[in-house]
């Protein structure tokens, strides 16, 4: 079972302005939908469970984001995201990701976040869903309106309960969360909550996917782009049939047009065949 450690001491770090991301896979852009641009923020390394704040330049509105590990960390399958969340008053994207899994694990490590911020589009709103304890799927709708931009976020699950599925519906009018128990845990009390940005039609509005063949294998990581002419309002994931022994430590946006997200089983395998699936939001 997992160790828990500073629970009441969780690590938040904001950024006030857009960062050029000098470690993994992130990296400014500038694209299409009108003034789309990405701005990161990292969390000092630490042994500590982490939160990191990506915050909009004024003028601008959230669209969608990510977290991630930085690459080659030594946490990737000890770490799982449990927040990806376009604050609900626009001004930025937060992502926090807490030690998960049977095996405590002693060294530190590092997080970052992106937003994905453009000029507000007609009809812009954040809507989120919160289900009742325990409910491992949650769904948010835009009723008449459209999906841009999706996320989720664990309620008290402190590292005994990680996201598993954040994915937007076929016709863009919704977002699907998922958060499961991992191994050897028996929690109670937690929620799910499902968020989803939407707006009224936006032109060229497309959703993306990458399917993800399964097999029994340590990690995973997979990308998409957006057509040419395109840019990337928002990312999601979907671990398929990890049964919270696959834990994901990617949701990333490079380029402002490709979605790369990657998971890790955790530190005891899993001998399981398990896919990852890559979702994105494009518009022009």
């Amino acid at each position: 079972m997992r160790v828990t450690r500073g629970q009441g001491a969780l690590t938040v770090i904001a950024s006030t302005a857009a960062v050029i991301a000098a470690v993994g896979w992130a990296a400014p852009a500038s694209a299409t939908p009108a003034g789309l641009e990405t701005v990161t923020q990292s969390a000092a390394e630490s042994s500590a469970d982490k939160s990191a704040l990506a915050s909009c330049p004024v003028g601008k509105v959230v669209t969608g984001g990510g977290g991630f590990l930085p690459a080659g960390s030594s946490a990737a399958g000890r770490v799982g995201l449990d927040r990806l969340e376009p604050l609900a008053n626009g001004t930025g994207f937060i992502a926090t990701m807490r030690e998960a899994g049977p095996v405590n694990f002693a060294g530190d490590w590092g997080l970052q976040a992106l937003a994905q911020c453009a000029t507000a589009p007609a009809g812009y709103q954040v809507v989120a869903a919160t289900g009742a304890a325990g409910t491992e799927y949650v769904t948010a709708s835009c009723g008449t309106k459209k999906v841009i931009g999706m996320g989720g976020r664990v309620n008290s699950g402190l590292g005994d309960v990680v996201l598993d599925q954040v994915v937007p519906s076929f016709d863009l009018t919704s977002v699907t969360v998922r958060a499961v128990a991992v191994q050897g845990t028996s929690p109670a009390g937690w929620s799910a909550t499902a968020i989803a940005v939407c707006a009224t039609a936006p032109a060229g509005l497309e959703r993306i996917v990458v399917t993800g063949t399964g097999a029994s294998e340590p990690s995973d990581s997979t990308l998409k782009s957006c057509p040419a002419g395109k840019g990337l309002y928002s990312a999601g994931a979907d671990i398929n049939a990890g049964n919270g022994q696959v834990l994901l430590s990617a949701v990333n946006i490079t380029g402002g047009t490709t979605v790369r997200v990657g998971a890790h089983e955790d530190a005891d395998g899993f001998a399981g065949s398990w896919s990852l699936n890559g979702y994105g939001i494009c518009g022009s």
